[in-house]
C-alpha cells in the first residue's frame, strides 16, 4: 500500500513533542525546589507512580532533563528514573535544551548528568543528536553508550577518523540516520559493512540531491539486510527505485521523496506490493529548483 503525503518532509519516526499534561507543573517544580510552598511537594507526593510517569512522558526532553532533575520530592525522583522516559534521548534541539537549562551548556555535562541520573544510561536505546554536534560528541556518546541500538547523526561535517572512532565503540547498533555524505567513502561503507553486517535501519539526510542507480547499487551492496529505508532526496530516478526493491530482499519499510509520481510506474507499484508500508512524499516545484545541480 503506498501512503501519499504532499508534505515536502520526510514522515518522522518518532511522535512530536506534545504540551505537559499538566501546564502548571513546570512552575510546580520550580516553587518546590526553592522551597516556597510545601503544600505543591506534598500534592506531587500524594500521586501514585504510574501516574508520574505518565506526566513526565508528556514532557518534551529538554524539560525532562531539567525537570527530571529537580528536587521535588523522592516520588518525583523515583518516576523520572523509569526506563520508558530514557529509551530515547533526544538531543537534537540543542538551543531548546540549553534555554530550558538556563544558559549555555557543554555537551558532555548534559550526558555526564542523564547518564548519572540514569544510574548508567543502561535504558538508554536511541539518541538524537543536532546538526551541530561535533565529532567528539559522537565519541563520547559511543564509548558511554556502547550497546546503543539506533544514532541519528544529522551533521554531514562529521571527520572521518572520529567516525571510525565512534563506530568502532559501538557493540549493538541496529539502525543509523547519517548525512549521506559520510557515506561517500568506499572506506567508510567497508567499516560499517564489516562491523555492522546486519543493520535493519537505515535514513539518509540529504547532502548532494539526487540518488541515482549507482548509489542504489551501492546502497544495496553494504546494507544488504534492511527493513527499514528512507531516503528523502527528491531526485530519485525509476531505475535506482527498481534497484533498490530488487536487491534489499528482506526490506518491509521504504520511505521516499519524489517530484513527481511518474517515478512510480506500474512496475514499481508492483514490486513494492511485497512491502509493509511504502510511503511517497511529493515535493513542491519550489524546492525543484534549489534542489537540482
Amino acid at each position: 500500500m503506498i501512503a501519499n503525503s504532499q508534505s515536502p518532509h520526510p514522515l518522522e519516526i518518532y511522535r512530536p513533542i506534545t504540551p505537559p499534561l499538566y501546564p502548571k507543573a513546570k512552575a510546580t517544580i520550580g516553587a518546590t525546589v526553592a522551597g516556597t510552598s510545601s503544600r505543591f511537594a506534598r500534592r506531587w507526593e500524594d500521586l501514585n507512580n504510574d501516574l508520574l510517569i505518565s506526566i513526565l512522558l508528556k514532557l518534551g526532553p529538554a524539560e525532562l532533563i531539567v525537570g527530571g532533575f529537580s528536587s521535588v520530592c523522592s516520588s518525583w525522583r523515583a518516576a523520572a528514573r523509569d526506563a520508558s522516559l530514557w529509551r530515547i534521548l533526544d538531543l537534537s534541539d540543542w538551543g531548546v535544551v540549553n534555554r530550558r537549562i538556563g544558559a549555555p551548556i557543554a555537551f558532555h555535562r548534559v550526558l555526564g548528568r542523564v547518564i548519572a541520573f540514569t544510574r548508567g544510561g543502561n535504558f538508554i536505546e536511541e539518541v538524537h543528536l543536532s546538526p551541530y554536534s561535533s565529532g567528539l560528541d559522537l565519541i563520547l556518546i559511543s564509548e558511554r553508550l556502547p550497546n546503543l541500538l539506533y544514532l541519528s547523526l544529522p551533521n554531514p561535517n562529521i571527520i572521518e577518523n572520529d567516525f571510525f572512532m565512534a563506530l568502532s565503540n559501538f557493540k549493538s547498533l541496529r539502525g543509523i540516520s547519517v548525512n549521506r555524505n559520510l557515506l561517500a567513502s568506499f572506506g567508510v561503507l567497508f567499516h560499517f559493512n564489516e562491523l555492522f553486517p546486519n543493520l535493519e535501519q537505515l535514513k539518509l539526510f540529504p547532502g548532494k540531491a539526487c540518488f541515482c542507480n549507482v548509489d542504489a547499487i551501492t546502497l544495496s551492496h553494504f546494507f544488504p539486510n534492511l527493513r527499514k529505508l528512507e531516503i528523502p532526496m527528491p531526485l530519485l530516478s525509476t531505475k535506482a527505485l527498481s534497484t533498490l526493491l530488487d536487491s534489499l530482499k528482506i526490506l518491509e519499510y521504504l520511505d521516499i521523496s519524489v517530484y513527481d509520481e511518474s517515478v512510480i510506474t506500474v512496475q514499481i507499484t508492483e514490486k513494492a506490493s511485497r512491502l509493509k508500508a511504502f510511503v511517497l512524499h511529493l515535493c513542491s516545484e519550489s524546492r525543484k529548483s534549489m534542489d537540482r545541480p
